[in-house]
């Protein structure tokens, strides 16, 4: 009984004999901006260009699975579709180890009254964003790579981009 048992057990469907040629070609993943670390940690902010804001800091962490891939920060502010134009700022993040998270922090530091990110002077409502793409972009739309495969086929590897948007309220306030 124990020996019918242990042969109709086992798996009797039959099993295809198919192996693979090689390891598949190795797929981009997108990066992700992690965001319960962005700072500032609130995405509504009041008051710049009066005491205590004169000065604001964006600075955010990123992860990307591609430990290999070099990243770029691309910062705009006040970014307008209609009448597109390059980065206010790009940081460029490079492969460093195999930690999924960069270590470095792309970070902006706007100062009120000062000639950089000046389109933050104007008192009114303004938009800061922060674009990472793990690929060149083409205005803001990220690239594809085209790769040659070992058995003359080409695949086309696509480029990812992610963002966090800040919304900043300028008013005329007594920063020097």
């Amino acid at each position: 009984m124990g020996t019918a048992v242990w042969v109709l057990g086992g798996c009797v469907l039959p099993q295809d004999e198919y192996y693979l040629d090689g390891l598949p070609f190795p797929r981009n993943d997108p990066p992700r901006i992690v965001e319960n670390l962005v700072q500032p940690p609130y995405r509504i902010l009041r008051g710049f260009g009066s005491v205590p804001l004169c000065a604001l800091e964006f600075s955010i962490i990123v992860e990307d699975p591609n430990v290999g891939d070099t990243l770029t920060a691309y910062w705009y502010v006040d970014y307008d579709p209609n009448q597109p134009r390059g980065a206010d700022r790009e940081v460029t993040l490079l492969p460093k180890g195999n930690d999924p998270r960069r270590e470095e922090r792309p970070t902006i530091k706007p100062i009120f009254n000062s000639a950089e990110f000046s389109r933050l002077n104007t008192p009114g409502d303004h938009v800061v964003e922060v674009v990472v793409s793990d690929r060149a972009l083409q205005g803001r739309v990220p690239q594809a790579d085209i790769v040659q495969l070992p058995n003359g086929e080409t695949l086309t590897n696509p480029g990812y981009a992610t963002s966090y948007v800040w919304f900043v309220r300028t008013e005329q306030g007594n920063c020097p």
